[in-house]
């Protein structure tokens, strides 16, 4: 029986998921090759000589673009499966007297987004729903991958090499940017605000995922959404049962998140950050992921190793500290603050 226990905004904390979801998932399935467990992005489905890709996640803390944001997160989290993004559904729950054109909006731009990912929309629920404050785009993403290609999560090995691509904080960036632009412009310049909002066009790891998938020595792939890079190597952590030792001054950050950071009193390590990718990768593999990587325009930058434990981040003095758990993303502890 649950207690009453009071949930805070944002991801359920992994002691209330181990007992209240996880030991719910109905009739189990010998086609099932990986369910639900934290640190997984996404299901793998036996079909004959190919595998299923099912991938279900809700855009929440957003205002704007939520209908791009919902098709990007739910297609990396595909991609670092290593196979494509090809099929997508979602619900979308207005409020209630919302405009027809908040609806137009959401549409638009989810089909922008699956004609630049080759995705094709296959079904989905729209309703306007009583009490709702603002509007909800919940997707579900389904794509396809051979055995030999699929990546999970818990594949990482001891000693491999974590990549990280583009910087901290990335979507966390572009959301508070364009939703707290009133509070910020007196501590950030105009023009690093314009900047930070781009960021949400950043979102999508699809090629990078899929190219580092091809050149092959990836291990493990893992998207760093909720709760931050630093959640994001937490969640491999608890996925391979073993620990990493990161660096904070090789984590690439952008000069307009750091701006914002400060301004709000963040950590940017803890900051949404859809639109990074990590890859534990064989380290005899590095340079040639960095190199291919490069080529289509991704930036990235070895961070750390996975090891045999604890988890620890050496921060940018030098000092070593154990990686706590990220209770709250930063992003929802600032937004409920305003």
């Amino acid at each position: 029986m649950a207690d009453d226990r009071k949930l805070a905004t944002g991801k359920i904390p992994k002691d209330v998921l181990n007992r209240l979801v996880l030991t719910c998932l109905g009739t189990p399935s010998d086609r099932v090759l990986k369910g639900p467990k934290i640190g997984e992005d996404a299901a793998l489905l036996a079909m004959g000589d190919r595998i299923i890709i099912a991938k279900a996640n809700p855009i929440t803390g957003a205002e704007s673009k939520i209908g791009w944001l919902a098709v990007h997160i739910n297609a990396n989290d595909v991609a670092a499966r290593g196979g494509r993004p090809l099929w997508y559904l979602s619900i979308i729950l207005l409020p209630e007297n919302a405009p027809e054109s908040l609806l137009e909006t959401i549409m638009n731009e989810q089909h922008e987004a699956c004609c630049d990912l080759g995705i094709s929309i296959v079904g989905g629920h729209t309703e306007a729903v009583s009490g709702l404050q603002k509007a909800i785009v919940s997707g579900f993403m389904l794509g396809e991958v051979s055995d030999e290609s699929k990546i999970t999560t818990d594949g990482a090995q001891i000693g491999d090499a974590i990549i990280l691509t583009k910087g901290v904080g990335i979507e966390g960036t572009g959301i508070l940017a364009s939703d707290l632009r009133h509070k910020l412009v007196d501590h950030v310049s105009e023009a690093q605000l314009d900047s930070a909002v781009k960021f949400l066009d950043m979102v999508s790891v699809v090629p990078e995922a899929l190219e580092a998938t091809r050149i092959g020595g990836v291990h493990s792939m893992h998207t760093p959404t909720e709760g931050g890079v630093l959640n994001g190597l937490l969640e491999i952590s608890e996925a391979c049962q073993l620990g990493f030792t990161i660096y904070q001054a090789d984590m690439p950050i952008h000069d307009e998140t750091k701006a914002i950071s400060d301004a709000l009193g963040i950590d940017p390590l803890k900051l949404l950050s859809s639109g990074s990718l990590l890859i534990c990768v064989d380290p005899n593999r590095t340079k040639d992921i960095i190199r291919g990587l490069g080529k289509i325009g991704v930036k990235s930058n070895v961070i750390g190793m996975i090891t045999h434990g604890p988890c620890v981040v050496i921060d940018r003095d030098g000092i070593e500290r154990a990686a706590g758990e990220v209770l709250q993303d930063e992003l929802f502890r600032i937004l409920e603050s305003q």
